[in-house]
């Protein structure tokens, strides 16, 4: 899985946190951010309109 990958390589490039942004809909997003141990780091409402309905935006953050 591609984010298993990024997982991996992050030490070797002295990389220390990773952050997702999705939007709050999306729950097959944020279930797979969770299940690599993603935590959310912050929520901001209605920031985006998609599709003529406005959306909230996740913002999920790892620490490697």
């Amino acid at each position: 899985m591609a984010l298993n990958k990024v997982i991996e390589e992050c030490p070797k490039l002295e990389i220390d946190t990773l952050l997702g942004f999705v939007f709050a809909h999306n729950e097959p997003s944020i279930q797979l951010f969770s299940s690599f141990d993603f935590e959310q780091w912050a929520f901001f409402p209605e920031v985006a309109k998609l599709d003529s309905e406005k959306r909230d935006l996740v913002i999920l953050g790892k620490k490697i």
